[in-house]
């Protein structure tokens, strides 16, 4: 086996190795440095690599392994990005704003909207490029297929998720067989010719994207299915439900795998971290929930700090840190590494906390907030760095740019800013 190129991942630090075989068959394989800092020894983090990984073992291989590793490294050093200013107010929708995503390169976001369309935006100039239109009700769902990022899924009140051409805006495929409205709607990370879907009717679904065909249908919950995320090699697929629960599912033998039991009101999201052995869970019960795959899928730790119901819950791009945000209005962020212990406490915005993200890097927590605003907080101390103002209603919405240098903010005033 020849290694040909090192790709390189900085969020969360990893590299990717093209590999060609003696028979000329390509493949890429990947290995995480999830533990990777600035302070890291070069020669330590080979060393264990090629322990693991014999193939890597040659002289130039370690040089080009060298290389790549202090080029992450090299990245981390760079400062927090703890200022941004308003680049562009966008206000291509006629009715509140929904959901928003970017696209690999942070070129090209989408927005969802209550006026039944969904909206592909260039963030280099800050205009629509294109309409995505032919859903008859709220556009709710919205999300590109990474890494290639040229197909659009859009979940809908209407019963149905579409599948569109990114570049075109040409509608490929349409997806029925829900009963009620599509609450979430994601392409499989791996095999990306599947979606998964989370509706109101009490099920999830797998389908087929090129097709339309049902693949799967997840009958299990009680109440209606509020999310349905795909793990990182897409075998996995979990459901966050109103009954109280989240379920697992292996997609390649269409069985439920494992359930979750212990709040006592209905979930608001469940989420997955990058490595795939913790699974987080936020619910109205005023709680959230770390369950470890590892052991039994049991319950690791409870939290029981916010005084209300939690609204969201994310974890960084490495899964060390867990930031949870509800409607007493602030936001909390965990170390779940070895012992939970809370790391920052955010408490500013006055009204609901309804989402949390990080920036790819993990340095700087940005919230959304029904008080009309998004803040971006620093993680390890909880002070405020900026105020995201402007917006003249709630922010239901917001998200980061791959590159963590520009950001999006949707309001349920018909717009949507970005920043950079």
């Amino acid at each position: 086996m020849r290694v040909t190129k090192i790709f390189l991942r900085y969020y969360p630090p990893g590299l990717g190795f093209c590999c060609r075989s003696v028979e000329g068959v390509e493949d890429i394989k990947h290995i995480d440095l999830l533990d990777l800092d600035t302070k890291t020894k070069v020669d330590q983090v080979i060393k264990e690599i090629s322990t693991k990984e014999q193939w890597l073992t040659n002289q130039p291989i370690k040089l080009m392994l060298e290389d790549a590793i202090v080029k992450l490294q090299t990245k981390l050093r760079e400062p927090t990005k703890k200022k941004f200013y308003l680049y562009r107010s966008v206000q291509s929708h006629i009715l509140p704003l929904t959901n928003v995503c970017f696209d690999r390169n942070g070129e090209r976001c989408l927005t969802g909207s209550y006026d039944r369309t969904c909206r592909i935006i260039n963030t280099q100039h800050g205009k629509e490029e294109n309409s995505l239109q032919g859903h008859s009700n709220v556009v709710f769902s919205v999300g590109y297929n990474f890494p290639t990022c040229d197909r659009i899924v859009t979940g809908s009140f209407d019963n149905t998720a579409k599948i569109w051409n990114a570049r075109t805006a040409a509608c490929l495929t349409t997806l029925p067989g829900h009963t009620a409205e599509i609450v979430g709607a994601e392409f499989n990370p791996m095999h990306l010719d599947t979606i998964a879907t989370a509706s109101m009717d009490n099920t999830a679904k797998v389908f087929h994207a090129e097709t339309g065909q049902e693949l799967m249908s997840l009958d299990y919950h009680g109440a209606e299915v509020i999310s349905a995320r795909f793990n990182r090699d897409g075998n996995l697929l979990l459901t966050g439900s109103f009954d109280h629960t989240a379920g697992l599912w292996d997609t390649r033998a269409n069985i439920s795998v494992a359930s979750f039991r212990g709040h006592t009101a209905e979930l608001s999201n469940c989420v997955w971290n990058f490595p795939g052995d913790l699974i987080a869970t936020s619910s109205l019960d005023s709680t959230a929930r770390i369950w470890d795959l590892r052991n039994a899928n049991e319950c690791l730790f409870e939290i029981t700090d916010h005084r209300d119901e939690v609204l969201d819950i994310a974890f960084d791009c490495t899964g060390k840190l867990l930031a949870t945000g509800g409607t007493d209005c602030t936001a909390r962020v965990w170390s779940i590494k070895g012992e939970l212990s809370l790391l920052a406490l955010m408490a500013g915005h006055s009204d609901e906390v309804s989402k949390v993200c990080f920036s790819p890097p993990g340095k700087v927590l940005m919230t959304a907030s029904a008080d009309q605003t998004a803040r971006l907080w620093l993680t390890e101390s909880g002070i405020c760095s900026q105020v995201l103002s402007g917006h003249e209603s709630e922010v239901f919405s917001c998200a980061f740019s791959y590159a963590g240098d520009i950001i999006i903010t949707a309001s349920k005033d018909n717009t949507c800013r970005l920043w950079r």
